[in-house]
């Protein structure tokens, strides 16, 4: 009986000591964020220098379309979860882009993006026309097809849970399941968009301990600032709360805010949702309203529809019950002042002035700490910038060095064929001088000169060619299937066809011209184009692309 009655006082001791230390964390947790909250500007100059450094690439290098295209989608990445309408601006330059290179890809990338970022802020009508009715998913590249079910996925799930109609719900939640199932027989079973459809999946069928533990992982592989640790930190705060453990649930809310203030996003909700738990638990009114607050300042900024109106759902309760307390607290500090001597007033108003300005110190210090780490980081992400441009520097010189090789090949052609114009003009004088008009219009009626300018035209360009693109053979034969690859006859450093894709590689691709510089029918070049085109490996619309990039 005394050993029972030992182990249930131990029991309640240990209960009552892990709910102190869970505690005491969320209390250290809340503080981190209040801090990080007061840098939060700091964070935001980081995220802007970022997409200047971009612009001015896009502004100051030569870019081809192509490359213009890939730094647009890196400035949307940056702006999706900043800026609505910066992003939408971005993607209305990019599907622009796109149509005039007529890239049906990269048209089909533009409308999914525009699809979801509609979807995510709350213009359930226009994501779902985009989506259902400008993309033709039987058309649709493969390589597109996971992020399209994504957004049409997402626009399911925002339409279960925000419509009102009974049957648009049921509706949608069949759909987002569908579509769920379509991206997980696309998707690496390892990776973290595999692992968190697989969590969704786990979490709607309430199945908890399954849904902690894929959860916790998509956690661990992230870094605590990044924008994908805040999203999977709020999806752990969801599992608590769904398992009644509301101190846990609020712990990581706070992880999840902080990492998006770190990575400067203004499309969350964790701060907002972490406002309402501490409203209704009857935590700290005051921090509930700060947070609000800065969360409504937020969804502003981004400017689209859903977020405001998230806020505007709790925002007057939490503002009302802040103003309550304020009252209170007024009338509280009237009470003491009356009660206490002017002396103990100026005393304490000392005391409190010290120990504020101390505090103030300590902040400070650790405040320059914190900004000098992230200064770091921010150098070394601007280094990687710098290597890029360095690369774009190192392609401009490579074109340099191949006009310089194209002007020697023409000045010695020039310098070649003028050689022979005065050699010519010297047998015209002599064979007029000396009467051998027969024996010149016998010379000029034979051909055979004409063949051995063709010869020589033909090793000139070969050699030149060559010294500019060493490996030019073995890379075209990569490009073609095993059995049609060139094998070049002893002697010969180019065959015909591959002339005549070494014109296309030097930018030269009308056939007409093609036909013109090599001495061919048009319709000679067409079929050797078509015949090549036939051996590729893949795709032999873009074969020529490609070859061009060699």
């Amino acid at each position: 009986m005394k050993r029972c009655c030992l182990s249930a006082i131990f029991l309640v001791f240990s209960a009552l000591l892990l709910h102190g230390q869970g505690r005491e964390t969320l209390s250290r947790l809340l503080d981190m964020l209040d801090k990080q909250l007061e840098l939060r500007t700091t964070y935001e100059q980081n995220r802007v220098q970022r997409i200047n450094a971009l612009k001015s690439v896009l502004l100051y290098q030569d870019l081809s379309p192509e490359q213009r295209y890939g730094f647009y989608q890196q400035i949307i990445d940056e702006y999706k979860a900043y800026n609505f309408d910066s992003t939408m601006h971005y993607i209305e330059i990019s599907a622009n882009l796109a149509k005039t290179l007529d890239n049906r890809k990269y048209r089909d990338e533009a409308q999914i993006r525009r699809g979801l970022i509609f979807a995510t802020s709350g213009n359930f009508f226009e994501s779902g026309d985009i989506l259902y009715n400008e993309i033709d998913s039987l058309q649709l590249d493969p390589s597109l097809l996971t992020e399209y079910y994504a957004a049409l996925q997402r626009l399911a799930a925002e339409l279960s849970e925000y419509s009102t109609d009974p049957a648009t719900k049921r509706i949608s939640q069949a759909r987002k399941n569908y579509y769920r199932g379509k991206i997980l027989e696309l998707l690496d079973q390892e990776s973290d968009e595999h692992l968190y459809y697989r969590f969704q999946e786990a979490y709607e069928q309430e199945n908890l301990d399954r849904a902690d533990s894929i959860v916790r992982i998509l956690v661990s592989r992230h870094k605590e600032s990044s924008h994908q640790y805040a999203i999977y930190a709020y999806h752990m705060s969801t599992v608590y709360q769904n398992l009644g453990d509301v101190n846990c649930q609020m712990e990581w809310l706070a992880r999840s805010a902080m990492a998006d203030i770190q990575s400067a996003v203004k499309d969350h909700a964790s701060l907002t949702r972490l406002a309402t738990v501490l409203f209704e638990t009857g935590g700290n009114i005051e921090r509930a309203f700060r947070y609000i607050d800065i969360s409504l300042a937020d969804a502003l900024f981004y400017n689209a529809k859903l977020r405001p109106w998230q806020v505007a759902e709790v925002l007057p309760q939490i503002e009302r019950a802040y103003q309550e307390k304020q009252v209170a607290q007024t009338r509280r500090v009237k009470a003491f002042l009356i009660s206490i001597s002017a002396l103990l007033l100026i005393l304490i108003f000392a005391i409190g002035y010290l120990v504020k300005q101390t505090r103030r110190t300590i902040r400070a210090h650790k405040s320059l700490r914190v900004i000098n780490k992230r200064i770091v980081s921010q150098n070394h992400e601007l280094n990687l910038v710098n290597k890029q441009l360095q690369k774009l520097n190192h392609q401009i010189a490579e074109s340099n060095r191949v006009k310089e090789g194209y002007i020697g090949l023409f000045l010695a052609i020039l310098s070649d064929n003028l050689d022979k114009m005065k050699e010519f003009r010297a047998l015209v004088r002599r064979s007029i001088r000396y009467g051998k008009v027969q024996d010149l219009e016998e010379e000029l009626s034979n051909t055979e000169w004409a063949d051995k300018e063709i010869a020589n035209f033909y090793r000139t360009f070969d050699t030149a060619f060559l010294e500019l693109y060493p490996s030019f053979v073995d890379d075209f034969n990569d490009l073609l299937i095993p059995e049609e690859r060139i094998v070049l006859k002893k002697g010969e450093l180019l065959n015909t066809e591959l002339r005549i894709f070494a014109l296309i590689r030097l930018g030269i691709k009308d056939s007409g011209r093609i036909a013109a510089l090599l001495r061919y029918s048009v319709n000679t070049i067409y079929n050797y184009r078509a015949k090549i085109k036939n051996a590729a490996i893949g795709s032999r619309d873009d074969f020529e692309d490609r070859v061009a990039t060699l």
